[in-house]
């Protein structure tokens, strides 16, 4: 397989629960997961934090080895590879969209052909993931890419502002599906799309091991990811990266402890 010639994208929606995807109007992420392949159970790590967690998914190993426990980025005393730098090590190109600053380190310097930050994800109206979608589907439509990488953030903010699985909350996360077929609509026909969450949340916050801030919604759809089928293996954040990996045909790095969900099928 020639990884220059599979595309993936990755959306992650910050704060996204399974049962708020299922109770927001979401078209989109419905029909992904209807003709596509979804968790019946994914899970995060401890502490159920933005960029811990994120961290986690990137570099497809606990918090534990990679050091990162709150929002504040430090360096590794031992450096583990990074989902974006073994795609661009094999010659692929690759591009990030997000409106969380903190995200910026999620890859090495050097790694991104493209990269934009928006500073605009506390609207909780959606404002901010709705001009980011525009950018990226704007840049994606003209620049031939492999590996894109989506963060939508104002589902988040409206939790922390007006509580998870609120009016508020749930009309967020019908805009980020709005957002992600805005994004959907100008990929190559045969790419991969992933829809994630980093984390979920309770009343006006996250970060406990209860199910309602542990437990994310992961949806697979693309040419390896068909017919609507469900897996009832439970499974981890830190396995998207090795199944990313396994699509553009590299092997994951040993210092990985996930596997990929296409030997789960």
């Amino acid at each position: 397989m020639n990884p220059t010639s599979q595309h993936v994208t990755l959306f992650l929606i910050d704060g996204l629960r399974p049962d708020g995807w299922q109770q927001a109007d979401t078209p989109t992420l419905d029909r992904l997961a209807e003709t596509g392949v979804r968790a019946r159970q994914a899970r995060t790590v401890m502490p159920s934090v933005t960029l811990p967690c994120h961290v986690s998914l990137f570099l497809g190993v606990p918090p534990g080895r990679h050091g990162i426990t709150t929002n504040t980025w430090t360096p590794q005393v031992r450096p583990v590879p990074g989902m974006i730098e073994e795609i661009r090590r094999a010659g692929c190109r690759t591009a990030s969209f997000f409106n969380w600053e903190q995200l910026r380190d999620l890859s090495r310097p050097g790694s991104l052909d493209a990269s934009f930050f928006l500073d605009n994800n506390h609207t909780i109206d959606g404002g901010g993931d709705a001009e980011l979608a525009r950018l990226a589907a704007g840049w994606l439509s003209a620049n031939e890419t492999n590996f894109s990488f989506i963060y939508f953030g104002c589902t988040d903010s409206a939790g922390h502002a007006e509580g998870w699985m609120t009016p508020t909350y749930l009309q967020t996360i019908a805009n980020a599906d709005r957002c992600v077929a805005q994004v959907v609509d100008v990929l190559p026909p045969d790419a991969t799309v992933i829809v994630t969450s980093d984390h979920g949340g309770h009343d006006q916050s996250h970060g406990t091991d209860q199910d309602a801030d542990m437990l994310i919604p992961l949806i697979l759809y693309g040419p390896n990811f068909r017919g609507g089928r469900v897996i009832d293996q439970e499974i981890q954040i830190t396995d998207i990266a090795p199944t990313i990996l396994q699509t553009f045909g590299l092997a994951r790095p040993t210092e990985w402890v996930g596997r990929p969900i296409q030997s789960m099928l």
